[in-house]
């Protein structure tokens, strides 16, 4: 694969990878309202896994299927 391989482009692009990550977490505005981005993500991805197990069929796995 490209991204296992060792060379210098991948070096280059790691580096700038690295840096974009940075810069954007050193954001101004990040750094104001990150608390309640982590918290809003936090919250909604909750939200997604508890409607996903809630709308699950409940005889899912149960029993010996005989077809």
């Amino acid at each position: 694969m490209w991204v296992l391989r060792r060379g210098p482009l991948q070096r280059v692009f790691y580096l700038v990878l690295i840096m974009a990550i940075f810069k954007i977490t050193a954001s101004p505005f990040l750094g104001k309202y990150g608390v309640y981005i982590v918290a809003g993500v936090g919250v909604t991805a909750l939200a997604v896994i508890l409607w996903r197990s809630f709308r699950r069929d409940p005889t899912e796995g149960v029993g010996i299927k005989l077809n």
